[in-house]
């Protein structure tokens, strides 16, 4: 599903609730692996080993004014915030992407402080 612009100003800009309020958990990867504990250790694992890399390379080509680039590791980090059960989070990430590519960076600072709620839940489990 995907947002316009205005919808999205409408649905998150102006409100606290949402994304802002969502916080990392395991749900869908327990859903997706049930009782396969050995599965969702290994799915863990490389999300623990690929975000500190997206998030970094997300953070050198924003430093750099390079919305665009910064884009391609947005659709990758998207999809590990997706994946730590925080819905609203993604549907950002996805107008912050849709933005970036465009070369608007107005949604940085929010989509940092999701990057920080996930990378210090990454380093707690």
């Amino acid at each position: 599903m995907s947002f316009t612009v205005m919808e999205f100003d409408a649905r998150f800009t102006y409100t606290p609730k949402g994304f802002m309020e969502e916080v990392p958990n395991l749900s869908y990867v327990v859903d997706l692996v049930g009782d396969d504990f050995d599965f969702r250790d290994k799915f863990l694992q490389i999300i623990k080993e690929e975000f500190p890399l997206e998030l970094g390379l997300y953070l050198f080509h924003i430093k750099r004014n390079e919305p665009r680039h910064a884009a391609e590791y947005v659709h990758k980090l998207k999809y590990r915030i997706s994946a730590l059960g925080m819905n609203h989070a993604y549907k950002f990430s996805d107008v912050h992407e849709e933005r970036l590519h465009v070369g608007d960076t107005s949604l940085d600072t929010d989509f940092k402080r999701i990057l920080k709620k996930v990378d210090v839940y990454l380093k707690s489990i």
